[in-house]
């Protein structure tokens, strides 16, 4: 009986242990993402970098492949041939019996098996080629560069996205609380029969109406989280929530804005990759120039046959060898001007290539002055904005006394309402503005998180 209601008495206290058990590890189940864990697991976990890395080791082979000339090529070969016609031969010399009818010469079976080796001792071509394999790698590199960069300003910008959409929320959210005890406060009055019926229809569809974009903006919430998790590469049912808000931003905008303010061009992977692709055509040249030499090579040959008639049997084959080595000496000497034609042709694309990275160079200076303007701007409106919404709010305040005491009336309560949804919207939008603009800046310049 005492181990009953001792049982009996620690039953609510186990209750609460599991039930603060359960709730706590439901809430170690959520994820909680910061910016630089979404661009951590991004960087780890989307296919976009796993292929850019892959195809560096591709590349990679690649290169051991092309050096691969340079070594001696040794094959073996075997071979068997059966005569159904043999030849013949004729004598019509002086001194030999004539036989018009010819006789037969040669072996039914003739076997041959053999190994040949050859390697390159001149080969102006084939170096000048394996040049081009660094720069292969290179142009490999600054591709999965490139890839690293366009994914941490998509991650980047569609966190901020993420932040832009919970932060619109919480302002409807809170116009609705609002709406929702505006609309008490009418019914309390229509109740009294202080205010008419029209003006309760009018603010319980306001209520309704609210309510509407509220589910709008969870709405939105949700299909941003969804972009997020497909950039990071991360499953689709994987709950999380993100950390903090778009104003934790607004602090670090002056620091930002002086680290940004000397902005250069030098690490632009559009312009990186335009260079090595001039040094790649310069060495497509000095390949066509190279086909103008001589080539020399070596070569080595042994073979070991036997040839034998059907009657004769295998271990009576009589097998013997034959071996050669040889230098092949090529001198290309003309080819219908094919090789100058070629040569011009890739003269004229380095001009042009000359030309075109002037203009890839104007091109990447005015987007880079456009963001710094869209920053410059997008600063100046978030310290309007900021002071708006905070004017707005207090409107929002006085207006809703006014009306509770009957001085003021209920248009000017839910236009100062209307007014400060519009006034937090436009704060947020302000501060996304800059954060999206700062991104698209950080990708210009190649600056890597």
């Amino acid at each position: 009986m005492n181990t009953e209601k001792i049982i009996n008495k620690i039953k609510p206290t186990l209750l609460v242990i599991c039930l603060g058990t359960m709730f706590s590890l439901k809430a170690q189940d959520t994820l909680v993402i910061s910016l630089p864990k979404a661009l951590q697991i991004a960087l780890s976990e989307s296919p976009t970098i796993k292929v850019a890395d892959k195809e560096i080791l591709r590349v990679d082979y690649s290169k051991k492949e092309k050096f691969a000339a340079l070594r001696p090529n040794i094959s073996a070969s075997t071979s068997y041939q059966r005569a159904l016609a043999k030849q013949k031969m004729f004598f019509s010399m002086p001194g030999f019996p004539s036989n018009p009818d010819g006789f037969e010469v040669g072996q039914d079976n003739t076997y041959v098996a053999g190994i040949s080796a050859t390697l390159p001792i001149i080969a102006p071509t084939l170096w000048a080629s394996l040049e081009m394999s660094d720069l292969d790698i290179q142009m490999t590199l600054e591709n999965a560069r490139s890839s690293k960069l366009s994914l941490i300003n998509q991650v980047t910008k569609a966190y901020y996205m993420v932040l832009m959409a919970q932060d619109s929320y919480n302002v409807i959210k809170k116009s609705y609380n609002n709406t929702v005890e505006n609309a008490r406060i009418v019914k309390n009055k229509y109740t009294q029969g202080t205010v008419s019926e029209f003006e309760w229809l009018r603010a319980d569809v306001q209520v309704r109406n609210v309510s509407s974009s509220v589910v709008s903006a969870q709405s939105g919430v949700n299909m941003s989280k969804l972009q997020l998790k497909m950039l990071m590469g991360m499953d689709m049912n994987v709950v999380f929530n993100i950390e903090g808000s778009l104003s934790d931003f607004e602090a670090r905008m002056l620091g930002d804005e002086l680290s940004i303010t000397n902005s250069t061009l030098q690490k632009n992977t559009d312009l990186y990759q335009f260079d090595i692709k001039s040094k790649q055509l310069s060495h497509a040249l000095k390949v066509q120039k190279s086909s103008w030499w001589p080539t020399l090579s070596a070569s080595f040959n042994y073979q070991y046959m036997t040839m034998a008639d059907d009657e004769v049997t295998v271990k009576n084959y009589n097998w013997f060898p034959n071996s050669t080595v040889a230098l092949n000496l090529s001198v290309p000497l003309y080819q219908g001007g094919a090789r100058l034609y070629k040569q011009k042709q890739l003269e004229i694309q380095l001009d042009e290539m000359r030309d075109q990275r002037k203009a890839l160079i104007h091109n990447l200076e005015f987007q880079t002055m456009t963001c710094l303007d869209n920053i410059k701007k997008a600063i100046e409106k978030i310290e309007s904005n900021k002071l708006g919404m905070r004017q707005a709010e207090k409107a929002v305040t006085i207006s809703r006394k006014l009306y509770e005491v009957g001085a003021g009336t209920y248009l000017d309560f839910t236009n100062s309402e209307l007014a400060s949804i519009q006034a937090g919207l436009q704060y947020n939008q302000s501060i996304f503005d800059y954060l999206s603009a700062k991104a698209d800046l950080e990708k210009l310049l190649g600056t890597e998180k």
